[in-house]
């Protein structure tokens, strides 16, 4: 209904209006967004969770090594420290946008003439997105396992986005009037998670993660219009009532368009992981999403629509029209079913890389808002500027990523991903605002150092993105076929830089290091004092011929106590040195040793043993 009266402005809009609404419209885009990654509800591979997942790429579904299994894989948390605690943080986020010929208009000609084509650019701001997870491990100890506890359990928080906007936008018809926008948007996805992995062989184990998702909705908008009208030059300029304009302007209305639309939804899904060792290299995993389910929540819009006629307009002055609608209904905010499949390979004792494939289901068409059926047809009662379509397509992604152990307790991650868009194609016109279809590729890296258990690490990702976005077309044949909505081309950039860090020493490590400190103190204590009892004993003996003897069997026992200890230590070289060996030579690694590369890189996180 607003753009039915808008229509009366045609060719008159001002160059002022083109700006300020485009911004309106794609500003929705470049809201903050949490959990390491520029995510919105079109983009599914870009959130980037946990000291390894943010460095590869989001390789992790095979490799799974630290807390963010409960994200990719579930089967990888019975692999982690007894009790682990994990976090990120994404210090920067930068965003720029570059629609070409986003903005088109009629010329000084008019309709017909020459056409006004205008590019745009648009930037977001940083911020502080995080995300954190505990795990702990439960159950009995099997010796099969390495005397470790088969179950582990984890919880998690964090927001996939988080979008805030706002703008008073201001602009001028042909009659120097001024009209106005004003709105506020919020989107935020936050994610509460538990998981439970169970390993019941050695090799292979499993798990299983439930998540809560809360999306929150709020969109304010408030159109204020003077439209119409005809200029009487006999009272002079400025206009004595309106100083602003030029000429006074009879028989003009007045349009007031509010609306304020609200959801409140929750949430389930399930991730169901596997996760196997294959030979003594190669490890697979498995992770499938099934379509998420609506527990509760509620949405709400209320929408109203003033139109008076202006008290100096010759027929019927002061006349009014208005719609007033309040409706409420459940929420909808559908989550797509969705699968990964990951390898990971073991090059050298110091080197490993992994892949992903992931596939994200379609999403029938619907609305997040609630319908008002005696305006349908009529006007976007939502709003003109919320995408609030449901609608999604299949979509595809690959990354790949490779951790490398620099030294003892220094480390480097790399990656490569694409993060497709979900969003339909559509038309090149349309009559309402459409979300951006923009795939993405990028790469990632990150440096850290970990040791006794503790790590911390600093990551940049770049990805770069091209497709398709809205653009309005203000030209006069736009209008009449209300078709101001125009599908053009977008280039994106995204800067991501963060840190992370993990405290993977649990207190059962601590106790039983304590415990076999003291237990080896003690054992050394009363070695000592054995000695010095017989050192004293042989002191008092006074035969000399018993005495020498009692001193020689105080000097082989220290003999071969000395051997004992060069005897270990040669054999921990011998076998150091047939490792390297084999390893020189392309066999394959022990089990063991696979676990201990794969698993940690030298943080303390053990994945098969």
């Amino acid at each position: 209904m607003l753009w039915d009266r808008v229509r009366a402005m045609r060719g008159g809009v001002a160059r002022s209006v083109c700006l300020g609404v485009l911004a309106a419209f794609f500003a929705p885009q470049l809201g903050p967004s949490s959990a390491g990654a520029q995510a919105d509800s079109t983009h599914y591979q870009t959130l980037q969770l946990g000291e390894r997942s943010r460095g590869m790429a989001g390789a992790f579904t095979a490799y799974a090594a630290d807390g963010a299994a409960i994200w990719y894989n579930p089967a990888g948390l019975p692999l982690l420290e007894p009790k682990l605690l994990q976090g990120s943080l994404s210090l920067i986020q930068r965003r720029t946008l570059k629609l070409t010929g986003a903005l088109v208009s009629d010329g000084p000609d008019g309709p017909g003439g020459e056409d006004q084509v205008e590019d745009f650019n648009l930037k977001s701001n940083p911020n502080l997105p995080g995300f954190a997870v505990a795990a702990f491990a439960v159950g009995k100890r099997k010796e099969e396992l390495d005397n470790r506890k088969p179950l582990q359990i984890a919880i998690s928080a964090f927001v996939l986005y988080n979008v805030s906007l706002g703008g008073d936008i201001n602009f001028q018809d042909e009659f120097l009037r001024t009209n106005s926008l004003q709105f506020y948007q919020d989107d935020r996805a936050s994610y509460f998670a538990a998981a439970i992995g169970h390993r019941p062989t050695r090799n292979f184990s499993w798990g299983i993660t439930l998540l809560a998702r809360n999306r929150v909705v709020e969109h304010v908008e408030t159109a204020s219009l003077t439209l119409g009208g005809t200029q009487d030059p006999s009272g002079g300029s400025p206009c004595p009532t309106s100083p602003t304009i030029p000429f006074c302007v009879f028989d003009a209305s007045q349009i007031s368009r509010n609306s304020v639309f609200r959801m409140n939804s929750w949430d389930l899904s399930l991730r169901i992981g596997l996760l196997n060792l294959i030979g003594k290299r190669w490890r697979v995993g498995l992770m499938f999403q099934p379509p998420g389910l609506n527990v509760g929540g509620k949405s709400n819009l209320r929408f109203e629509l003033t139109d008076v006629v202006s008290s100096n307009a010759s027929v019927d002055p002061g006349l009014s029209d208005s719609i007033f609608a309040n409706i409420e209904r459940g929420a909808r905010s559908p989550i797509p079913w969705e699968l990964r499949f990951g390898v990971s390979y073991v090059i050298s004792d110091r080197v490993v890389v992994a892949a992903d494939v992931q596939f994200v289901g379609r999403v029938p068409g619907g609305s997040i808002a609630p319908d008002i059926p005696q305006l349908e047809g009529r006007a976007n009662t939502s709003g003109i500027l919320l995408a609030d379509s449901t609608k999604r397509d299949f979509t595809w992604n690959v990354s790949f990523g490779s951790e490398i152990q620099i030294t003892k307790f220094l480390f480097t991650r790399f990656g490569f991903l694409t993060d497709n868009s979900s969003a339909p194609d559509a038309s090149d016109t349309g009559d309402f605002i459409r979300p951006p279809k923009i795939d993405r590729y990028g790469f990632s890296a990150s440096v850290g150092g970990a040791k006794n258990g503790k790590g911390l690490s600093a990551g940049v990702s770049v990805l770069f993105g091209k497709g398709t976005a809205n653009g309005l077309d203000f030209r006069n044949e736009a209008f009449e076929n209300d078709r101001n909505f125009l599908r053009v081309p977008v280039k994106e950039r995204i800067l991501i830089i963060s840190v992370g860090g993990d405290i993977g020493q649990t207190a059962d490590v601590v106790k039983t290091s304590i415990k076999e400190k003291k237990s080896r103190e003690e054992i050394e204590a009363e070695e000592d004092a054995e000695r010095e009892a017989k050192a004293a004993d042989m002191e008092e003996e006074t035969d000399p011929e018993l005495k020498a003897a009692k001193q020689r069997a105080i000097e082989a026992k220290q003999e071969v106590k000395d051997a004992e200890e060069r005897a270990k230590e040669v054999e921990k070289e011998v076998q150091e040195l047939e490792r390297q060996k084999k390893i020189r030579a392309g066999e394959n690694l022990d089990p063991e040793d696979q676990g201990a590369i794969q698993g940690a890189t030298q943080s303390g996180i053990e994945t098969i043993r």
